[in-house]
């Protein structure tokens, strides 16, 4: 945030009579509402911008937030400034509540790494801030003095704001597009990760028609001793036999023959098992990687921080937990207070049709093979917004060629099972998608 448009910015705000509110909506991005005009404060550190926009909105409930609430709700707006030399810009506000008035102190402090909001009383006594710190130069917690930053010069080439309402609307879409393309290179970055994981993982497996040779050769063995046992001494343990189609075989035992082939039965047995666990090893693996490819496809052409949040959202602490629970052959997202599952596999795509209420919505690619997608309803109405999202998953997820398709949706209870996961359904609407 620039020093100079600070200052011009300060003026356009210090037209305003009225605070209406000022609401944390991000973790470190404000809503501030004058004149029941709003905009957005964003104090991320070294990307912080004054900036209009309407944006996804969370809830916070934290000391800082309800002393927000207390302070600058219904708050008549005093005076605006920007200390001299420094990136800050500063509101005084006169509340009055329940018989009594409250003069109150807001300061956004756009100071690169080090931004903050303090909360503080017309004595200068901190009431609550966005970050607390305790450093030898300046303490920032309740009840303690705020002390003020020191000045310092700073050289910026005046740009003159010619419209304000033009100016916050581009520094959003400059701003926003900067953090759109960090996190999709972020999100592509621990796909591609995952992506090479299991390919290491599918390089690494153990070869399974070895393996199958291997039991097969040990079977032979096994049969050609059962058959020479009549003529073998307990005690014998190198010597060569005929296998069954006048071939030598060299044996050098460990054990009896009579045991040694009943060790290399139970070998062989093994190893055919090995081989089939590998297999299916295998089939998950190549499922899971073509899964993560097109889920890397579509980070890649989101158009918004939103859509890459929910198609990879950041892990919390309780996930490892949650990634024990859940049925790895289904992928959960969650878009709008919703839950959409999509089926990865045959199996996920049965797992869905058996879990699924009456209520939900499910979704099918019309007239070819396709992902099964569930929107879990919770008795809730489901906007359209939510069906084309969960569309685009179920068309993205699938195994289409580019082009645009219909995705049919209906209720669950509209849908009968014929076999596993062949369907039949009624009642549906259809949505157009187009898969690039």
């Amino acid at each position: 945030m620039k020093y100079n448009e600070l200052l011009q910015i300060k003026d356009f705000f210090g037209a305003f009579k009225k605070i209406d509110f000022i609401k944390r909506i991000d973790d470190n991005v404000l809503e501030l509402s004058l004149d029941r005009q709003k905009f957005i404060l964003d104090l991320n550190r070294n990307q912080s911008a004054i900036y209009t926009a309407r944006l996804q909105s969370k809830d916070y409930n934290a000391p800082f937030d309800f002393m927000l609430k207390k302070y600058f709700s219904n708050a008549i707006l005093t005076k605006v400034i920007v200390p001299e030399n420094n990136r800050i810009l500063r509101f005084f506000a006169l509340a009055h509540k329940a018989y009594k008035s409250f003069e109150s102190v807001i300061d956004f402090e756009f100071t690169g790494k080090n931004t903050n909001v303090i909360l503080s009383d017309s004595k200068g006594i901190i009431i609550e801030a966005l970050r607390h710190m305790d450093k030898n130069y300046r303490v920032i917690k309740p009840h303690q003095n705020l002390t003020p930053l020191k000045p310092y010069k700073i050289n910026e080439e005046f740009k003159k704001i010619v419209n304000f309402t033009t100016y916050f609307e581009q520094k959003f879409k400059e701003l926003y597009e900067t953090k759109l393309q960090n996190s999709k290179k972020l999100k592509l970055s621990q796909m591609q990760k995952k992506i090479e994981k299991f390919k290491l993982l599918l390089e690494g497996l153990e070869d399974e028609k070895k393996l199958l040779l291997n039991a097969e050769i040990l079977s032979q063995k096994a049969d050609v001793l059962f058959a020479n046992l009549s003529f073998l001494k307990d005690y014998e343990r190198k010597f060569r036999l005929k296998d069954f189609e006048g071939k030598d075989l060299e044996f050098k035992l460990i054990s009896s023959p009579k045991q040694s082939a009943n060790d290399f039965y139970k070998q062989a047995k093994k190893l055919k098992q090995r081989a089939k666990n590998i297999h299916i090893q295998k089939q998950n693996l190549e499922e899971k990687l073509e899964f993560y490819k097109k889920l890397e496809k579509l980070l890649a052409q989101s158009e918004s921080i939103f859509e890459l949040e929910v198609l990879l959202p950041k892990k919390s602490k309780n996930s490892s937990k949650k990634d024990d629970e859940k049925d790895l052959s289904v992928e959960n997202f969650y878009f709008k207070d919703f839950k959409i599952s999509v089926g990865k596999n045959q199996k996920g795509n049965e797992n869905l049709l058996k879990n699924a209420k009456k209520n939900d919505i499910w979704l099918h690619i019309k007239d070819v093979p396709s992902a099964h997608t569930l929107i879990h309803s919770n008795k809730q109405k489901i906007s359209e917004e939510v069906i084309e999202f969960a569309a685009k998953l179920c068309a993205n997820f699938s195994n289409l060629k580019q082009g645009a398709y219909l995705v049919d949706y209906t209720t669950r209870n509209f849908v009968k099972v014929k076999q596993k996961a062949f369907v039949e359904y009624t009642n549906f609407k259809s949505v157009k998608i187009k898969k690039d």
